[in-house]
């Protein structure tokens, strides 16, 4: 049984295509810019190949024969998929197309990442983007599995074969409505947060876990009224006088220049979050390593 036949080289099948053309040996070298004996040499190639004689002579014209006819049109098709191959590649490594796989927890990918993206998006317009929000635990095993090039995540120290850098610094910050008694403090004693009706993200959720840590820590414990699944309907029942909430920095951000919403430190409490962006050491993608500097600018 034949084993298959290894592929033709492409520059035989251009000279294939070029000598038909050109009826000769001598003009299809000159239209390529090769020597004569190059060109015989690819056809001799070719023809060893395939087992058939593509050409013979009829005068001092070289012409098809009937399997040279037959294979002319796949020889184009073949040329033309090769052309268009180098032509993608090349594409994608001006970054005129390509695409990227991002993964974010919930925070960074409403809150910070669209600033981002668009400028992204401006520089590199052809290129399409797939954002995913979600939980740091869920991206990072994404990202593992190879369905992520990029994430942002927190609370991820290592993650063999991946690259780690710091993406964005926040803190947690207490918010109250501007008629509140807390409004024009900088800042209240941790112990405070027990007289009120308290509100904070669910069990589980990383602002919780930064918030009880450090409320453990320091040897306090909070009843909370509302447990919520996202910072909007955090800020949404603070807006409404539910009670005093407890989110990202970067959350109310947009709150606090409008003056709907105060924020407030703890006062000798540290309730850092920092988010981290994880990319394989090769990422093998120019369109990922490009919103990956984007990212790091």
């Amino acid at each position: 049984m034949n084993g298959r036949r290894p592929f033709p080289n492409p520059q035989a099948l251009r000279v294939f295509l070029c000598v038909a053309q050109e009826g000769s040996v001598g003009r299809a070298a000159l239209s390529l810019g090769m020597t004569q004996p190059g060109v015989s040499q690819h056809l001799q190639a070719l023809e060893a190949q395939i087992g058939q004689v593509l050409f013979h002579r009829q005068g001092r014209r070289l012409v098809l024969t009937k399997t040279g006819q037959d294979l002319l049109p796949e020889a184009r098709r073949a040329v033309q998929a090769l052309e268009g191959f180098m032509q993608a590649a090349q594409a994608l490594e001006r970054l005129e197309r390509g695409r990227v796989e991002i993964g974010a927890s919930t925070t960074m990918a409403v809150y910070v990442l669209p600033r981002y993206l668009t400028e992204f998006k401006r520089l590199y317009p052809e290129i399409r983007i797939k954002l995913e929000s979600g939980s740091s635990e869920g991206l990072t095993q994404r990202l593992l599995q190879g369905e992520l090039e990029l994430a942002v995540v927190e609370a991820v120290e290592h993650l063999e074969g991946f690259e780690r850098q710091l993406f964005y610094e926040d803190e947690l910050v207490v918010i109250v409505p501007p008629e509140h008694p807390w409004a024009r403090k900088e800042e209240i004693a941790p112990e405070q947060l027990a007289e009120v009706p308290l509100i904070v993200r669910q069990p589980g959720a990383m602002t919780f876990r930064v918030l009880g840590s450090a409320l453990e820590q320091a040897g306090l414990e909070v009843n909370p009224i509302f447990y919520t699944d996202n910072h909007e309907v955090t800020k949404r029942l603070v807006l409404e006088g539910a009670g005093v909430g407890i989110v990202s920095s970067v959350v109310v951000r947009p709150n606090v220049r409008v003056g709907n919403l105060r924020a407030l430190r703890l006062k000798g409490m540290e309730l850092r979050r920092l988010f981290w962006l994880f990319y394989p050491k090769e990422l093998g993608n120019p369109a990922a390593e490009a919103l990956k500097n984007t990212l790091l600018s």
